[in-house]
């Protein structure tokens, strides 16, 4: 009876470390990006109170700077949160390899997110401004 006992000790043992780790890499693959693409742009920099003709005031300014690090052109959205927690929105579509894309906010947060597709791919919809700020300005 001991011996059978230890024997299901060991493989209940087995059985919940095998869903323990199949379970942690299910998550590991939930948390792969989707879209290959939004690998390709990459912040090369960014700066608060760079000048900027568009803002009154460019002392309270933050500037974005990504770029396609891929091989492939995509198109590109970017959104800069202004204090205002508005989102100021810049698109560049066709952007070609080594190529950049700078964004700004008048009184920026330092707060940014990017949507990329392949260029021409306009199966894939980027959200309106409206959408962008629904979904990032929710109350917590």
């Amino acid at each position: 009876m001991f011996y059978k006992s230890e024997s299901m000790k060991f493989l209940l043992s087995i059985i919940s470390f095998l869903a323990v780790t199949l379970s942690v890499s299910a998550q590991n693959e939930s948390a792969a990006p989707k879209d290959k693409y939004a690998e390709c742009l990459a912040k090369s920099s960014s700066a608060w109170g760079s000048n900027c003709g568009s803002c009154y005031n460019s002392a309270k300014s933050y500037r974005i700077n990504l770029k396609n690090v891929c091989d492939e052109k995509i198109d590109v959205k970017v959104a800069v949160q202004e204090r205002s927690n508005r989102w100021r929105t810049f698109n560049q579509n066709n952007m070609i390899p080594g190529d950049s894309l700078s964004g700004y906010a008048c009184e920026g947060t330092g707060k940014y997110v990017f949507w990329t597709r392949k260029a021409g791919d306009n199966t894939i919809v980027f959200p309106t401004e409206d959408e962008i700020d629904k979904e990032f300005n929710k109350q917590k």
